[in-house]
């Protein structure tokens, strides 16, 4: 179980300073949240975001649905390059000498690496600012510990605009712990404003059903910006917009191509 959550440590008998931290001025002017990463433009010519600084968004999908090759394909858009040559709509925003952390909870160091070799081919150069690990072999609470030390503490801080999370369940001994799995969603929310990042994470859905797994997944469906599901139907993979807070994307789908690198249908490259 998480220590007891303590706002910014404040002590918590401090109501006073709460109070006039969290009051919304409805006569205050504030700015639209910023975009971290968009799919595609509104009607109105706004960039759609998938998700913004200070918030987290999740894709949500089976075993082997290809979550992992979308997680690549929004890290890769992020950052830039020649990502758009396989999917024109991704675009990051405000990323300037921003570091992209992108955290692998379940695969082997050598999975990790080819994956994290995609995102470079992707955007066609070497990004020093794209830094992957591979928390395989440690506990759900080490694995905590340390995603925290790098938002907060590790020589990134202050300058992270992005983090990928592959799995969140594996932060948790157990994904129907409800108090924890509240406390995990919790800890993205606060994570993620604190730092002033987005964070991009990942659930299993159950099987034969639409649900992310145990109560982890209905804590993170709750609280995180947007939902993405993906759904594959042979050699075509299907993103769809299952929720969101912001004015919904355009559903997509791509396809895995003879470089191993995902590419949106219809896509030439």
């Amino acid at each position: 179980m998480f220590e007891p959550i303590v706002p910014n440590g404040i002590e918590k008998q401090d109501y006073v300073s709460l109070q006039k931290k969290f009051f919304v001025n409805l006569n205050e002017t504030i700015e639209r949240q910023p975009v971290a990463i968009s799919i595609g433009t509104s009607p109105g010519g706004y960039p759609i975001p998938f998700g913004s600084y200070g918030d987290f968004s999740c894709i949500v999908g089976a075993s082997k649905s290809m979550k992992t090759y979308l997680k690549s394909a929004l890290i890769a858009g992020y950052i830039g390059g020649k990502a758009t040559n396989y999917f024109i709509d991704f675009k990051g925003h405000e990323t300037n000498e921003k570091f992209v952390l992108d955290i692998d909870t379940e695969q082997s160091r050598y999975h990790v690496h080819r994956a994290s070799k995609r995102v470079l081919t992707m955007i066609g150069a070497d990004y020093d600012h794209y830094k992957p690990f591979a928390l395989r072999e440690e506990t759900p609470k080490i694995r905590r510990e340390f995603i925290e030390y790098l938002l907060l503490e590790s020589e990134y801080r202050n300058h992270i605009g992005l983090v990928a999370i592959d799995g969140a369940a594996d932060l948790l001994d157990n994904v129907n712990d409800l108090e924890a799995s509240n406390q995990l969603a919790q800890k993205f929310m606060s994570w993620t404003s604190t730092a002033s990042c987005h964070i991009i994470t990942i659930l299993h859905k159950n099987h034969g059903t639409q649900k992310p797994t145990g109560h982890l997944g209905s804590a993170i469906l709750k609280k995180a910006e947007t939902v993405a599901f993906v759904d594959r139907e042979n050699d075509l993979v299907r993103v769809s917009p299952e929720y969101t807070r912001n004015y919904p994307f355009m559903e997509f789908s791509f396809r895995i191509n003879d470089q191993n690198l995902p590419v949106e249908e219809n896509t030439a490259f």
